[in-house]
Order: C-alpha cells, then structure tokens, then sequence
C-alpha cells in the first residue's frame, strides 16, 4: 500500500490511473444500464462510449508519449476484439513527439561514446530528422566523409518507461477484475509479447544485429538496401547506422516525378516481405511508410529494426497447410490449420463458421482469389462486419505478424489496386513444399509428384467441395419417385406417432399439476385420456413389431423351402 501511495506521487502514474479508472467507470457504467434501456438505444450507446474513450486514450498518449504510444499501437493490433470506433481513433496514433533540447542529446551521445561530438563527427545536425517516443534520430558525417544517421535513447526514458510499466500491470490487474474482457482476450500473454518487444527497442545493439541479420537475408536481391552499422559509434544507447536517401513509400507524387514503377514496386514490396515471413520466418514488424523508403532508381530502403518477429518452423508449416486448404477449397482443412495457429476462439462453433468459410471460398475462381468483393468500396465494411462476426482471435505472438501484414498489404494496394497477390505468393509457398529437396537426388520424384497433383487435385477439390455441401446442408440429391413417396409416407407416420405420444404427455402431466387445483374428475379425465394416448402409442409400436417379426419369419421359411427345393433337384 505504502508503494502504491508513493507512486501517487507521480504526476504520470496519476494521470495514467485517471485514465484508467475512466475506462472502468464506463464500462461498469453501461453495463448497468443494460437492464433498463432497449437494446437499440444500448448499441446506440456503447458505440458511444468506444469512441469517446479511445479518443481520449489516443489525446492522453499523444501528450504523455513514452510506453502509453506503444501500447496504443500494439494494442489496436489486435481487430479480432477491438471494434470498428476504436480502431477508427487508435489509427490515428502516430510515434511521433516534440523533439528532446539538443543540449540533452549533446550530452546522452558524449556520454555515451566516451568523447565529444566534435572529436567523434565532422559534423552533426542539431535537428532531428525523426522524433519518436523512446528516441530521435540525428544526422551526421563521419571524419571520413561518410554520411549517417544518428539514433539516440530519450534522456530520462528509462525513468518514464518504469512507471509506465507499472501503470500497465495495474490495469491489467483492473480490467482483469473489474470487466469481461479476460474472457476473450489474453491479457497477460498479450502483455509478455509487448514487454518483450519494447526491452529489445530500449537496446540499439540488437536493433544494430537485426539490421545485419536482414542485410545477409536479402544478399541475393538488387531491388532492397539496409543500413550498414557503424560498430564504433554505436552502444545500447546511440545508434549509428548508413544514411539512405528515400522518400516515403506513399509519397506518390514524387516517385511518378521519377518515374518510378509503382506496379512494380507493390510486386517487390509484396515479393520482400513474403520472403521474411515464409521463407526465413523473420520479418521486420513495423513497416510503415516512414520505415519503407524508396529511391530515385526504385529501389526499396527499409530502415528501423527494432521491432521484428519471428516465426517457428511449425507455425510456417500450418500457414502453408492454410494456403493448401484455401487452394482446395477446403473449410474443413482451413479450420484444422486456423485451430493449430490459435487463430480460433475457443468455443467457436466450427460448424456454422465452416460454412461461412465455403460460402467465402466460392470468391475462388479457377486458381486465383477475387479480391475485387474485399477491396471495393461497397465490400469493405461488409467484409469487416463478416470478419467480426466470425471466431478469429489473434494470438498474442502473433500480434506483429497481423499487424504487419495489414501494414503493408495497405501499402501495396496503395501502389497498385490491382495487385496479383496469389501469383506474387505462389513461387515462394512453392519454394517452401520444395523445401531441402531443391537440387537433390529427389527432385526427379517431386517433379512427378507434382505432375500427379495436377491431376488429382482438381477432383480432390471437387470431392471437398461435396462433402462441405453435405455438412453445410446444401447438397441436393434427385430421388426416384416412388423411393421418394415411399420416405415422405414413412416420415409423415413418424410425425405423426411423435406428436400423438407428445399430447398424451401433455394430457398426463397437466392431470398431475391440476390434481390440488380443480376437481379430480378433471385430473382423472385427462390423465386417463393421455394414458390411453401413450399406451395406444405402445400398443401400435408393439404391432408393428409384430408385424415385422411375422414378416421376418416368413422370408425365412421361404428361404429354407427354396433351399430345399434346390437341394431335391440337385439330388
């Protein structure tokens, strides 16, 4: 207690704990409310209050900065729960805050690097380039003439990062308590990947071996550059990195001034990050268009690392299992593969959503998507409205990785609304089936393996595609006349039968409760009418068996006769 009213002290845990309690006050709020008001004025009212409170949520973090902008940014990562209003407000956060004095940085860098700026470059730009939460960056040449960018820590970010993390525990451990919202979203697990995420963007080290870990990654491409680091200038605190001439990625303007390929560039934009996430499973995480810079000559300039994720060998094998079932047109195999990636709430009625999935899968012509029904105008908030509606979930350790994709398929369709994404996609999910077997003994055999798939596939698909309408209940089966008479005839009896057994159980229950309310000779009328029903029903469901043992037995003697009969001419 005595911790908690220390941090009181605090003009940022404060205002972070106004915040929070806002939001706790609004929800339990509404909830009251729920009882009292119709169901209209309440939905009416809820958006209300979404947008009200992520307005407020996005006004606090622009002003606070520090952790508050990164939780904002990560958290509306997460459109499987969040709604409509609220992204609306959260896409407006941008990591980006009034510049820190340049006696700070002055003073962070000389620190830092054990000399003065002066002695260390030829010369450093007391203006920022960038200013963002946790740090800004500076330009600079070396004393060998070589143009770079500086990235310096925030002086005092440490401190504020601190009691940010505490106010995040503390709502946490609130919205835990206090509203449902444990109940389909992971709030610690989706804590743990944030922390992991900002400690490894407090370290510039790291961000500098990421860097060079995507230069070797793309070694093999012309249509890519990543900043060389500068080792000797460079500790967990200042960064110092090649300087790449661009213009953002969205900047259409000028990259038609150049004369730049737009179409191509979405291709190779497309091409690099698919490559990151299926063929190396790491990928750079925050691809906005101030992170993805172009060229005069085209050529692609990612900066910033310091937030990438990584993808394990099993999940990359579900998501090429995905893509197969989506070839097939496949739910079922789709569902199987979305279950192993967690990307399914629990409790999610498979059955209704694998028939919504074979209704979307219909969008699938031939070998290619449309995807004309997701990107026009008219489609897009219906497409959302389906995407809400259905059990998606993205799992905390894959937050950067949905975040990241919406991000640049944003981008890409910006560039080119006519994007051919399955055929961008096809080499390298075939690059990923080939796997180690690329140039081996065993080529020869995948070559026709894949001969054999050709052929087979287009059956399997038809095959899946019958067994999705039968479990959707959407096959329709022609029946001969006379067996189709003969069901309805034997359908109708049944009904019949159910509901004479169902009045009678009607008549006798009722008999039962009325015997201390009305005159038993009421009791005794109905409850003799529904056992004479009920044992009718007995006696009608013991003739016919019956008659179908007579019937049995019959077909048995004749039988035995004809066998007889046989065994005389025989002899």
């Amino acid at each position: 207690m005595s911790e908690f009213i220390q941090l009181m002290k605090d003009v940022r845990f404060r205002r972070t704990m106004r915040m929070i309690l806002k939001f706790v006050w609004g929800f339990w709020w509404l909830g009251r409310q729920k009882h009292f008001i119709p169901r209209r004025r309440l939905e009416a009212k809820t958006k209300a209050l979404y947008r009200k409170l992520a307005a407020y949520f996005t006004q606090t973090a622009m002003d606070m900065g520090g952790l508050i902008i990164k939780l904002g940014q990560h958290v509306s990562a997460q459109v499987d729960i969040l709604p409509k209003e609220v992204l609306d407000e959260l896409s407006k956060l941008q990591d980006s805050v009034a510049p820190v004095d340049f006696s700070e940085i002055k003073q962070k860098v000389e620190s830092e690097l054990g000399a003065s700026i002066s002695e260390i470059f030829a010369k450093f730009s007391e203006t920022p380039i960038a200013a963002a939460s946790l740090g800004q960056v500076h330009r600079a040449t070396l004393p060998t003439g070589e143009e770079v960018a500086v990235k310096v820590m925030r002086p005092g970010v440490e401190d504020i990062i601190a009691i940010d993390w505490i106010s995040i525990q503390v709502a946490i451990r609130l919205l835990k308590r206090l509203t449902q919202m444990r109940n389909f979203m992971d709030l610690d697990a989706v804590y743990d990947e944030f922390h992991e995420t900002v400690m490894d963007e407090l370290d510039y080290q790291k961000e500098g071996q990421n860097a060079e870990q995507f230069q070797m990654q793309f070694i093999h491409r012309e249509d890519i550059v990543v900043p060389g680091i500068h080792w000797p200038y460079t500790t967990s605190k200042v960064l110092t990195m090649e300087f790449l001439e661009g213009v953002k990625i969205n900047d259409f303007a000028q990259l038609d001034a150049w004369g730049v390929d737009r179409t191509q560039l979405a291709k190779s934009l497309m091409e690099i990050f698919i490559e990151q996430i299926l063929i190396e499973g790491f990928f750079h995480a925050d691809p906005h268009p101030g992170n993805v810079l172009v060229q005069p000559d085209g050529t692609i300039a990612l900066i910033d690392y310091g937030m990438v994720g990584r993808i394990a060998e099993d999940m990359k094998a579900q998501m090429i299992a995905l893509l197969m079932a989506v070839y097939l047109k496949d739910a079922h195999g789709a569902i199987d593969a979305l279950t192993r990636l967690k990307f399914l709430r629990r409790n999610a009625d498979l059955e209704v959503f694998a028939r919504n999935l074979t209704l979307l899968f219909e969008q699938i012509n031939g070998d290619t998507f449309d995807l004309d029904f997701v990107t026009s105008g008219d489609n897009v908030e219906e497409l959302r409205d389906f995407l809400y509606s259905q059990p998606f979930q993205l799992p905390a350790n894959t937050t950067f990785l949905g975040k990241a994709i919406v991000t640049l398929y944003g981008l890409c369709l910006g560039l080119d609304p006519e994007l051919d994404l399955i055929g961008t996609a096809k080499p390298y999910v075939e690059e990923v089936m080939r796997g180690d077997l690329r140039g081996s003994a065993f080529s020869t055999v995948m070559d026709e393996g894949k001969k054999l798939l050709k052929g087979i596939l287009p059956t399997t698909k038809k095959f899946i595609s019958v067994v999705d309408k039968m479990d959707g209940g959407n096959l329709r089966v022609k029946l001969s006349s006379s067996f189709e008479k003969k069901l309805i005839d034997t359908q109708n009896k049944n009904t019949g039968r159910i509901i004479a057994a169902i009045i009678g159980a009607v008549f006798f229950l009722t008999a039962a409760n009325l015997w201390n309310e009305v005159t038993h000779v009421v009791s005794y009328v109905l409850g003799t009418l529904g056992l004479l029903i009920m044992l009718g029903q007995l006696k009608s469901r013991q003739r016919r068996r019956d008659v179908r043992h007579a019937q049995q037995m019959q077909a048995m003697r004749e039988q035995s006769r004809l066998e007889q009969k046989k065994f005389r001419s025989r002899s």
